[in-house]
Order: C-alpha cells, then sequence, then structure tokens
C-alpha cells in the first residue's frame, strides 16, 4: 500500500500542451485523466510513497526530474493543484517536505531470501527481502527501485528460482533522480 499524489487543473488549454500531443485528428497520448473530483478537470499522476521504497515518480512530457518539476510548478502555480488519492490538498512546500522526509527515512539493511509457497506460480518458490544485521546487507531501505530489479534477478539466479519473478520491472524504471532520493518510471502506475 502507498499513497498516490496527482496534479489537477481545470485548465484544458494546460493539460493538451503539456500533457497530451494534439494533431489535426485530435489528442493524443494523454498522460491525464478527466475527472470530477475535486471539480470537473484533469488529474496527472505525479508519483506513489509507499513504505521501504523510495518515492516513484511517473515521467511526463513536461518534466522528469524533481527541479524540472518545481519549475513547472512555478510557472503554472495559479493553474494547478497538488492532491493525494483521497482529495487531501497540499501546498506546493508541503507536497516537497512529504517527498524529502520519505526519500530520507532511517536506512534498513535487507538480505535477499526465497520461500516456497504451493500456491505461487512458478511452482511454489520465490524470492524476497528479510530483515538482517548490516553485515549481512545486499540492499537497503528505503529501496532503488532500479536497484531492487537488478538485485532480484541476482537472487533469481543465485537460488535457481528462474520463474520467480513476479514481473520484469528492469525496462519499466527510467532513472534515479539526479539531486534527491527518488526514482522514476517510464509509464502508468498505482
Amino acid at each position: 500500500m502507498g499513497t498516490n499524489y496527482f496534479l489537477f487543473t481545470r485548465s484544458k488549454r494546460l493539460a493538451h500542451t503539456h500533457f497530451a500531443s494534439e494533431t489535426e485528428w485530435g489528442v493524443t497520448d494523454e498522460e491525464y485523466e478527466i475527472t470530477e473530483e475535486p471539480y470537473l478537470g484533469y488529474k496527472v499522476h505525479l508519483n506513489k510513497c509507499s513504505a521501504g521504497w523510495r518515492p516513484l515518480f511517473q515521467c511526463h512530457s513536461a518534466f522528469d526530474s524533481f527541479s524540472k518539476l518545481e519549475g513547472f510548478f512555478e510557472k503554472y502555480k495559479r493553474y494547478l493543484t497538488i492532491l493525494d488519492e483521497y482529495g487531501e490538498r497540499f501546498a506546493r512546500t508541503e507536497y516537497k517536505d512529504i517527498i524529502i522526509s520519505h526519500s530520507k527515512r532511517e536506512p534498513r539493511p535487507m538480505k535477499w531470501a526465497y520461500s516456497e509457497d504451493e500456491f505461487f506460480p512458478s511452482g511454489g518458490k520465490y524470492v524476497h527481502i528479510t530483515d538482517c544485521n548490516p553485515e549481512e546487507a545486499e540492499i537497503w531501505t528505503p529501496l532503488n527501485h532500479l536497484e531492487y530489479a537488478q538485485k532480484e534477478k541476482d537472487a533469481v539466479r543465485r537460488f535457481r528460482v528462474e520463474d520467480s519473478i513476479r514481473h520484469d520491472s528492469g525496462e519499466f524504471y527510467s532513472h534515479s533522480d539526479e539531486e534527491y532520493a527518488i526514482d522514476w518510471s517510464k509509464g502508468d502506475f498505482r
């Protein structure tokens, strides 16, 4: 479980200009949803904060780093509202504080293990991470999505449970942010 955050705008022009492509045949490649909450408008998925993970942001044509997102906020602030999935509104500074504090949580050492479960699709075996002491650590929380995807593949080979990766996320994640401990995805998620 985690919390998703969104940009909300009532400006059709802003949504179409920065989060879609307008052609002579109409609007395509929309990176927004039309919504009625809190008003009729456009909702753009920003990120998700989940326990144990670094904040994961969705790349958009308008921004692919937190500093570019901040610049976008500043330029279009009169048209934008930041909301979470429960409809709570956040000031820009409040939202930034949430993201930064989530990314700077106390690191916890973790190591790879495997378990068996007869209901798991790949014959019962699967890899996962578990708490450990710092000397045994193979990965630390808050988890970096890119690092996790690679180390999960390594653990699968090491434990010989080749079919246990639930999703191949290696191509889904785009990059880690240069300035902040946050990650970026290439596509939509929630």
